[in-house]
């Protein structure tokens, strides 16, 4: 097993320490089980992808609204 160093506020600490010892199980092994649950939830924290967050920027600029689709805009670029 690879181990990590955590800080925790001192009453997450004697809530860890509580749940340790009425399971009898160590602190590692709470924050492990805590931790794989977390991960293997079906609701991720942040699942937005780039496009979902930059949508709310998504047409607000007032240019041309045929850009894409016109050759006209084209000419001068390209080969």
């Amino acid at each position: 097993m690879k181990a990590i160093s955590i800080k925790l506020p001192e009453p997450l600490f004697y809530d860890l320490a509580q749940r340790a010892k009425t399971t009898a199980s160590s602190q590692s092994e709470v924050i492990r089980n805590a931790l794989a649950a977390y991960l293997k939830s079906d609701n991720p924290v942040n699942a937005a992808s780039c496009a979902d967050k930059a949508s709310r920027w998504a047409g607000i600029g007032k240019d041309v609204s045929d850009l894409s689709t016109n050759p006209e805009h084209l000419q001068g670029f390209g080969a």
